[in-house]
């Protein structure tokens, strides 16, 4: 058969020259495909472009701020204004706590002097200190009742009450069990794992029971991410996100299903965690709720389509997603990406400029309405001139179309000192369920799904806010089951006090 037969081959040469554009095209964004796979699979984590065509941050925030002018010999020179004293920052590096000390003192072998032979007397001490490991231990706690009776016969039987605990009349007491939920969803160790650990301490539990307690511990500790929720949502800015994980459903047998962790969070706050089967609008408006105010995301169009339906929700952007498609496009096109993303990296330096300064939220408004609109504008300049001139396809001409899609949203940090740039705070939420996926691989069951939900909400508040999450939830076990309703707000990570140590 001969080309000019085949339906498939172009009959004349303008159409083969549109038809190997096309088959250029197509490679090219083969290319750029494998490129990104290539690059996820073994480039560098971090999204910034190559250090020496970067500017430094001084050299950025020199050409932020404008030059002082001196003033003139006639002019009054105000003295500057007081500013509130600046917040200290957290530590980077936890403190480390107070340690049982053991001492050991070494004798030196000659005490007695050998020129006058009397004995030496102590005129100073060196101490220098290292750290040694104990191995964990699990201790048997017995408690014993007495009963008592009269020898009369005649009165009843007197013996003190159990005290609550978090599985009636079951093994773990609240340190093991906080110990078996931390290990998992903190240190990402599967049950498997830790019933080998347990058993080189001299206990057996099976697996089965392991995670029976997961599960009891999951409903103790529901009502306080339901309360974490409620008072979440009655504010009015909230960041939000999504992530996949899989799920053994054994309605769909020889493979596993797709469920999603769905986080909102507020800067600063508490972050809750839910499961669900899916990534519709349906299971965003479970998440939200009645929310009104700034709904800080990505731009997952679920989250748009509720914004039109749901005049209260203000969209709020996330610059860190169109950064990272810029960055994403400097290897295809590193002239213009660069340009972009160089842009982009001032607004964060202005952020950063902020957050060393301690600024207040209204101060930090002030900033930004100061040194970022121009910038704004700039960068909304060289897109519109550029987005035309790029095949829609191509890695710079998605992120040019994201941006410039997203443009209102990405702006609306701007109106309130207390939004943040990016959504990476949330992100920085997932990210220890993502860990975690890479070690216990998949969720057993999909009822399993919430419990997961539940405890990565306290796990990582707690985390946010500074505290010992085993300490945190052995104190939970301990007392929620004895206490009221009316008492369950004192759980809350947020007003949560560690309880005081036991006078020796």
């Amino acid at each position: 058969m001969t080309a000019a037969s085949d339906p498939a081959l172009p009959a004349s040469l303008p159409a083969a020259h549109v038809l190997i554009a096309q088959l250029q095209q197509k490679l090219q964004e083969a290319t750029w495909r494998v490129q990104q796979l290539e690059k996820q699979l073994y480039g560098p984590k971090s999204d910034q472009g190559p250090a020496e065509s970067r500017l430094s941050k001084e050299q950025i925030l020199l050409g932020l701020f404008p030059a002082v002018e001196p003033p003139a010999t006639n002019a009054v020179v105000l003295p500057a204004a007081s500013s509130p004293p600046q917040p200290k920052r957290p530590a980077r590096h936890p403190q480390i706590k107070v340690l049982e000390t053991v001492t050991e003192r070494i004798e030196p072998a000659e005490k007695v002097c050998p020129h006058c032979g009397k004995t030496k007397c102590e005129i100073g001490c060196e101490k220098s200190e290292r750290f040694e490991y104990v191995p964990a231990k699990v201790i048997r706690h017995q408690i014993l009742r007495p009963k008592l009776a009269c020898p009369c016969g005649q009165g009843q039987v007197a013996i003190a009450p159990l005290p609550p605990t978090p599985i009636e009349k079951g093994q773990p007491g609240p340190g093991l069990l906080a110990h078996v939920l931390g290990s998992k969803f903190e240190d990402h160790l599967p049950l498997y794992r830790q019933q080998k650990q347990l058993a080189r301490l001299g206990v057996y539990f099976p697996r089965q029971t392991l995670g029976d307690w997961v599960a009891k511990g999951a409903e103790w500790l529901q009502p306080i991410v339901r309360l974490m929720k409620a008072e979440l949502l009655a504010g009015d800015y909230l960041q939000v996100d999504e992530t996949p994980v899989k799920v053994m459903d054994p309605d769909v047998p020889g493979r596993c299903a797709t469920g999603y962790l769905w986080v909102a969070g507020r800067p600063g706050g508490d972050v809750i965690f839910e499961f669900h089967p899916g990534r519709g609008k349906e299971f965003a408006e479970k998440l939200l709720g009645h929310f009104q105010g700034y709904l800080q995301r990505d731009g997952y169009g679920v989250y748009g389509a509720l914004a039109k339906e749901r005049p209260a929700l203000i969209p709020c952007g996330c610059l860190a997603h169109a950064r990272r498609k810029f960055t994403d496009a400097l290897e295809s096109s590193p002239e213009l990406a660069r340009g972009l993303v160089e842009e982009i990296r001032k607004l964060y330096v202005i952020e950063a400029h902020a957050r060393q300064q301690g600024m207040t939220p209204e101060q930090r408004h002030q900033l930004r309405q100061e040194l970022a609109p121009p910038i704004w504008q700039g960068l909304h300049q060289q897109l519109q001139t550029l987005g035309p001139q790029l095949l829609p396809q191509s890695p710079l001409g998605k992120a040019i179309r994201y941006t410039l899609a997203e443009w209102t949203a990405l702006q609306t940090y701007l109106v309130d000192g207390r939004l943040e740039i990016d959504n990476n705070l949330t992100e920085n939420a997932i990210r220890p369920s993502a860990v975690g996926k890479r070690n216990w691989l998949f969720i057993g069951h999909p009822e399993a799904g919430w419990r997961s939900a539940v405890i990565y909400s306290l796990l990582i508040s707690c985390r946010r806010r500074g505290l010992d999450a085993w300490a945190y939830l052995k104190d939970v076990f301990t007392r929620l089951p004895a206490a009221s309703t009316t008492e369950l707000p004192d759980f809350l990570p947020a007003r949560w006090k560690a309880p005081a140590a036991p006078v020796a």
